[in-house]
């Protein structure tokens, strides 16, 4: 009696699971669109190349899109400006390629766009027969494995608001080539109790400066370190106040973003 009982509440949960999954989270349908610089981008081919796809859906007379613009490209700029393994996707579905490359010197956009020329207007009817209507600006997150998409998120947004999404994309291992090199990072542990070890191999002199971040965006955590040409530079960066819970980590060289994951604080037993 008590294993049928089992069985039943955890069909239960399986099957509301997936409901809400379905209903939540939707499978994303596959689109080709033309940018305006004549790139031609296909959202499947995208995802099985192990990248996540970040949408602004938005229309250039739009207020809010006008004021949003600079912190979806400072997102952008954060996530590698296209560079790694994620991209971001301006569509506008009642503007030309003229007007957007416009608004896109106006607002210092620098990620691919598009508009009625290269199928803006399609994709946005397909997502409207999809979804049902929504307005603008609107931002979701397309995740490569299994193609569910994130709908209607970030909003009012801020620079670190898709990174929950993204890093449940699991793409949060951002690798880049420096000019002398395969640079490489290494987080450990993870989970932590009292620290965490960032060890970076590269035979550059530069500085590396390390932040744990809060779900929300909030710096818990900043540190400065400075690498040597050992190959092996290994740093520590101490938890000491941070409570339970999972934290965003990010590594900046000289400035520039080369790694973002995720991280568990745990208290030791």
């Amino acid at each position: 009696m008590f294993k049928k009982l089992l069985f039943t509440v955890l069909s239960f949960i399986t099957i509301q699971t997936y409901a809400q999954k379905n209903v939540n989270i939707p499978l994303a349908n596959d689109f080709t669109i033309i940018t305006t610089d004549n790139d031609t981008l296909n959202l499947y081919k995208t995802l099985n190349e192990g990248k996540t796809v970040v949408l602004d859906l938005f229309q250039v007379t739009c207020g809010p899109c006008q004021t949003n613009t600079p912190t979806i490209d400072s997102a952008f700029s954060l996530w590698g400006n296209g560079q790694n393994n994620v991209v971001f996707w301006g569509i506008s579905n009642a503007d030309s390629n003229s007007v957007i490359n416009q608004f896109k010197s106006d607002y210092n956009v620098n990620f691919h766009c598009a508009g009625i020329e290269g199928g803006g207007d399609s994709l946005v009817n397909m997502l409207q027969d999809q979804l049902g209507a929504f307005g603008f600006p609107t931002y979701a997150v397309i995740c490569p494995d299994d193609k569910t998409m994130h709908w209607q998120v970030n909003n009012p947004p801020v620079i670190h608001g898709f990174d929950t999404y993204i890093n449940n994309c699991n793409a949060t291992d951002i690798m880049q080539k420096s000019t002398s090199g395969d640079k490489i990072v290494q987080i450990f542990p993870n989970p932590a109790t009292e620290y965490i070890n960032v060890n970076i191999k590269t035979d550059e002199i530069a500085s590396f400066r390390i932040e744990l971040l809060s779900n929300m965006g909030e710096k818990l955590k900043s540190q400065t370190f400075y690498s040597d040409q050992s190959q092996q530079n290994q740093f520590q960066l101490k938890l000491d106040g941070i409570k339970e819970g999972s934290y965003y980590l990010t590594i900046y060289q000289d400035g520039n973003l080369i790694y973002a994951g995720l991280v568990m604080k745990v208290n030791s037993k």
